[in-house]
């Protein structure tokens, strides 16, 4: 090996000082790619430790926005969210079951704190939605109906996993884990009765039975709503309740009366009147109110929402004024996405699809042009979140590396 200096000759090392040069250096790269292992390594598992089942609501807004797509004359658009749902939901099942294998204690702290409690139905509803999905757009009607099973499975485990925290809790503690999250035991249960609609047959043999009891459990989620918002109101209009306690998840307060209202416009719709002629004007009529209820909603949701993410330590800059919303995908110290974010984004794709059928259901075409304004609205929100969510998984990346 010859070393040449400026200035100096060349230099002829022998082979015991050429190994003295070369491998320091060789074992150092050696370090470091192992250093660099283990920090992916780490990262991975940290990822599956942490890993929030609120990202399940990613797939329910995604999933809520592509049916809603379909519907409507931008068939393109609803196959393109079906595609990436497709993705997403076997990668957040899979982030579930390791965390599950490999975490259980931390998984079983959140299911037996409350408040964390609630974020585990979001795997029930979009369970559901993707089994809608299937449905809609590959006719797979077999695997939605084992996607239902699952989804009921799950759905009885984390109602049962609740009550028993209920029961065990103190009133006082009850009083404050009630929040938006909490109507997620409403949507839920609904979500099982709109993939249970879409996967009966009229014709079958049984038709009758099947859709009085997937009506019958329809109506106590109905009436679980009506329970649950009387304490949600008692909160945010009776009690010391400020702007910085303001989340997304208290938009199900819309969302959820949204999929009670998409659930009837289905059984409405789908149900001949050969097989279900009474109730059917009751249901239309209950679906009707569940929408009037959740329109109400909206100029509240709306006004609190910018309230909110227009707080800033300074004076907050002209694009956030504008538009709060963007600070769910832009700015520097402005930035504000956290998963719960997506609890935002599916009631309000959620009230798209369910104005659209009510519409079809009632014969009121006038709200099929409501819908075809509000899902660009939602489609935003996605977007920005989607945004959001990418750029948190970019600079979480980079702190470990």
């Amino acid at each position: 090996m010859t070393v040449k200096l400026p200035g100096t000759p060349t230099l002829l090392l022998c082979p015991r000082a050429q190994s003295r040069i070369s491998y320091p250096a060789y074992f150092f790269k050696l370090e470091r790619e192992k250093d660099l292992r283990m920090k992916r390594h780490g990262y991975a598992l940290s990822s599956i430790r942490d890993f929030n089942p609120s990202y399940f609501a990613m797939v329910m807004a995604t999933g809520i926005a592509s049916i809603a797509f379909d519907a409507m004359p931008f068939p393109n658009i609803g196959r393109a969210l079906f595609i990436l749902n497709s993705v997403l939901y076997p990668l957040f099942c899979i982030m579930l079951i390791a965390r599950a294998l490999f975490f259980w204690p931390n998984l079983a702290a959140d299911i037996r704190d409350l408040p964390r409690s609630w974020p585990f139905l979001t795997f029930v509803v979009g369970t559901n939605t993707v089994g809608m999905q299937l449905v809609i757009f590959l006719q797979a009607s077999g695997l939605a109906s084992l996607l239902w099973l699952v989804a009921l499975v799950g759905w009885i485990v984390c109602m049962c996993l609740i009550v028993l925290n209920l029961v065990a809790s103190p009133r006082e503690t009850i009083l404050k884990a009630v929040n938006g999250a909490t109507l997620l035991t409403v949507v839920s249960t609904i979500s099982i009765t709109l993939l249970g609609a879409r996967l009966l047959d009229p014709t079958g043999g049984h038709a009758d039975y099947g859709f009085s009891a997937i009506w019958a459990l329809w109506a106590a989620g109905f009436i679980l709503y009506l329970f649950v918002i009387s304490w949600i109101i008692r909160r945010l209009f009776f009690s010391c309740f400020k702007v910085t306690d303001w989340d997304a998840p208290y938009w199900i307060c819309m969302g959820a009366p949204a999929i009670i209202t998409l659930a009837g416009s289905e059984f409405v719709i789908r149900i001949p009147k050969t097989i279900w002629d009474g109730p059917q004007q009751i249901t239309l009529w209950m679906s009707f109110f569940a929408w009037v209820v959740g329109t109400l909603w909206i100029p509240y949701l709306l006004v609190m929402d910018v309230r909110k993410l227009k707080q800033t330590s300074g004076s907050a800059p002209l694009w956030l004024r504008i538009f709060p919303w963007s600070r769910l995908a832009f700015g520097g110290k402005y930035y504000s996405y956290s998963p719960p974010s997506w609890s935002r984004v599916f009631p309000m794709g959620m009230y798209a699809s369910c104005t659209l059928f009510l519409g079809k259901a009632s014969g009121y075409r006038v709200l099929e042009l409501i819908s075809s304004y509000w899902v660009w609205f939602a489609l935003l929100i996605w977007s920005l979140t989607l945004i959001g969510t990418l750029r948190s998984f970019i600079s979480s990346n980079r702190v470990y590396q």
